[in-house]
C-alpha cells in the first residue's frame, strides 16, 4: 500500500511540475487578405518563379493585456507542402518596375513593425519569391519569451503561380487571333471576348478609321473589297514581320495590367514584301486609286493608317513617342495595357468600350 501511495505522490509531482513548467499558448490568428502576382525581367526570378506580394492581417486574440507580441518581417515566412521555408523577398523596392509600387506599404523583408496589443491587429504586406508549381501556407512564428517558437498558420486561399503565365497565353491568344488574324489556339480556354464578334469588330473599326482619314480631304476613299483586302495584307505582313514583347505582368483579383513593346509593319513594307507574292491584289488596289484620280501621294496617304495601332485595344493607357514611326515600321515603347476578368478570363475591351 505505502509502494502505491509512493508512485502515486511521484507521479501528481511530475504533472505539476511540468504543468508550472509548460509555457502558454500563442494566443494569436493570421488570415490573408489579397495576394497580387508579378512578374518581369527585371526581377531575376527563375523560369517557374513568381513574385507575389501577400497582404495579411495578424490579430492578438489575447484578454490578457500583458500579453504583448514581438512583430517583424522576419517572423512572417511561407512553407511549401515539403515543410520548405520561404522568407520576406530582399528585393530593392526602388528597382521594381512601376507597374508593381502600387501599394506604398510593402513592408522591407528587415522591417521591425513593433509590438502589437492584446486584443488587437496589424495589416502587413511582403513580397515572397515563390515557385509555381507549388502550394503554400503563411506562418507567423514567435520571438515573445513566454511563446517563443510557437506558430500560427493560414493557407494562401486561392493561390496559382501559373496566373502570370496565363495572363500571357491569353494576350498571345489575343494577339494571334485577332490582331493578327493568325490561329485561334487556346483563345477560348483564356480570352472572355467572343471570336467572331471580336474580328468582326475589328474589321469594322479598321475601316470606319480608314474612312474617317479621308473625311477631310480631297483624296479618293477606298471602298469595296479594297478596305478588307489591305486589312488582310497588314495583318498578315504584321504577323510574318513585326514583334510585340510583354514584360511586367501585374494581376491582382480581378484586373492585370502589363507593359508591352511592339514593331509594326507599315502598309508601305507590306506592299514590298508582297508585291512578289500576291501582284493581282495589289494592282487591284492600284487600279481602283488611280481609276478614280489618286496617285502616289494619295496612297501615302492611305498608308499611314495600315498600321497595327489602328485596332490595338482601346485600354492602351500610354504610348511613347504619341506619333509612330511611319516609314518603314512602327515603334511603340511603354505601352500600359489593362484587362478585367470575366467569368475566370481575360477581357479585352472593344473600342467602344
Amino acid at each position: 500500500m505505502k509502494k502505491y501511495l509512493y508512485s502515486g505522490a511521484l507521479a501528481l509531482a511530475a504533472i505539476l511540475t511540468l504543468s508550472a513548467c509548460a509555457k502558454p499558448k500563442l494566443d494569436a490568428k493570421l488570415s490573408v487578405n489579397d495576394i497580387v502576382y508579378m512578374s518581369g525581367s527585371d526581377l531575376k526570378l527563375k523560369d517557374d518563379q513568381t513574385l507575389v506580394e501577400v497582404s495579411f492581417k495578424l490579430e492578438n486574440t489575447s484578454e490578457d493585456m500583458e500579453n504583448e507580441l514581438k512583430t517583424s518581417a522576419k517572423q512572417f515566412y511561407l512553407k511549401d507542402k515539403d515543410g520548405k521555408k520561404v522568407t520576406a523577398s530582399k528585393l530593392d523596392k526602388g528597382d521594381l518596375p512601376t507597374l508593381f509600387n502600387k501599394n506604398k506599404n510593402v513592408e522591407d523583408a528587415t522591417d521591425d513593425f513593433g509590438k502589437l496589443e492584446a486584443d488587437d491587429y496589424k495589416t502587413v504586406s511582403l513580397f515572397f519569391e515563390v515557385n509555381n508549381n507549388e502550394s503554400y501556407k503563411l506562418y507567423f512564428e514567435s520571438k515573445d519569451e513566454k511563446t517563443e517558437g510557437q506558430t500560427v498558420s493560414t493557407s494562401l486561399k486561392d493561390f496559382d503561380g501559373k496566373t502570370t503565365t496565363n495572363v500571357k497565353k491569353a494576350i498571345d491568344a489575343y494577339f494571334n487571333a485577332v490582331l493578327l488574324g493568325g490561329e485561334s489556339k487556346d483563345y477560348s480556354k483564356f480570352v472572355s471576348n467572343d471570336l467572331d464578334k471580336a474580328k468582326g469588330e475589328l474589321n469594322q473599326y479598321f475601316s470606319d478609321s480608314l474612312q474617317y482619314s479621308y473625311n477631310e480631304t480631297d483624296h479618293i476613299k477606298p471602298t469595296g473589297d479594297e478596305i478588307p483586302k489591305v486589312f488582310g495584307w497588314t495583318q498578315t505582313s504584321n504577323r510574318e514581320r513585326g514583334s510585340y514583347s510583354v514584360d511586367n505582368i501585374f494581376v491582382t483579383k480581378d484586373k492585370t495590367e502589363f507593359n508591352i513593346d511592339m514593331s509594326t509593319i507599315s502598309m508601305r513594307a507590306a506592299d514590298d514584301a508582297y508585291v512578289a507574292n500576291h501582284p493581282r491584289l495589289i494592282d487591284d488596289l492600284k487600279n481602283y486609286l488611280q481609276s478614280n484620280g489618286a496617285n502616289a501621294g494619295n496612297r501615302d496617304q492611305l498608308t499611314r493608317q495600315y498600321c497595327m495601332e489602328t485596332y490595338l485595344p482601346n485600354s492602351i493607357k500610354k504610348v511613347s513617342p504619341s506619333v509612330a514611326k511611319t516609314d518603314e515600321t512602327n515603334i511603340f515603347k511603354g505601352c500600359s495595357v489593362e484587362l478585367t476578368k470575366k467569368d475566370d478570363k481575360w477581357d479585352f475591351s472593344d473600342k467602344d468600350g
